[in-house]
């Protein structure tokens, strides 16, 4: 029976050693490769053509989850795996949109790596229920346009449908029109949970 094929992708040495020896401490794995960054992962991808990748979602170059896009694209029996520091975040929601097959979060590897291998391995895809669910909200909020994040932007700061309308050059119905968009598109009923929403995620700079 032929071992499982693994590239790391990590710019992390310290979490590329550990599970390098998670995996060596099993008979069904090897690893293969090993990337600093997304865009040296992505090469790797090419060249080496693993059975899974363990992908870490923020690295330098290129963030994991365009990393895994562009793999999933060329080689979509590449099955990858997003380590993560956080429950849920923007960049996490398109790592999974992209293709990425399974979510870890980096302070259960010890115990959850080598069982999310054999599962994803066998076609299963393995990312929390509750991370699922904060997936889609945050997929709601990487659909919102430039605009409507503009807008909600000066929400956010205080200004009202007049003052906004006048910043972008709009009339107060289309102000009103895309503020409706936004709460429908984010599952909010007003403009103080729809701030709140996205400062939270992290979508704001205000």
């Amino acid at each position: 029976m032929s071992k499982i094929r693994i590239l790391i992708a990590d710019d992390h040495m310290l979490m590329r050693m550990g599970i390098t020896a998670l995996v060596n401490s099993t008979k069904d794995m090897t690893i293969i490769g090993e990337a600093k960054n997304g865009r040296q992962a992505v090469e790797l991808a090419d060249s080496l053509k693993p059975d899974v990748i363990i992908m870490d979602l923020m690295m330098p170059e290129m963030l994991g989850s365009e990393a895994t896009r562009l793999i999933h694209e060329a080689h979509p029996e590449i099955r990858t795996v997003i380590l993560t520091t956080y429950g849920t975040s923007v960049e996490l929601a398109k790592a999974v949109t992209n293709g990425a097959v399974g979510v870890l979060l980096k302070d259960k590897v010890d115990l959850d790596l080598v069982s999310t291998i054999r599962f994803v391995v066998a076609g299963n895809q393995v990312v929390p229920t509750r991370l699922l669910e904060q997936i889609e909200q945050d997929k709601a909020l990487s659909k919102l346009t430039d605009r409507q994040l503009e807008i909600l932007a000066s929400v956010a700061q205080g200004q009202s449908n007049a003052d906004i309308a006048l910043q972008f050059g709009l009339s107060e119905i289309t102000v009103k029109k895309h503020l409706s968009a936004i709460f429908s598109r984010l599952g909010v009923a007003n403009r103080s949970e729809a701030v709140a929403l996205a400062l939270r995620k992290q979508m704001l700079k205000v």
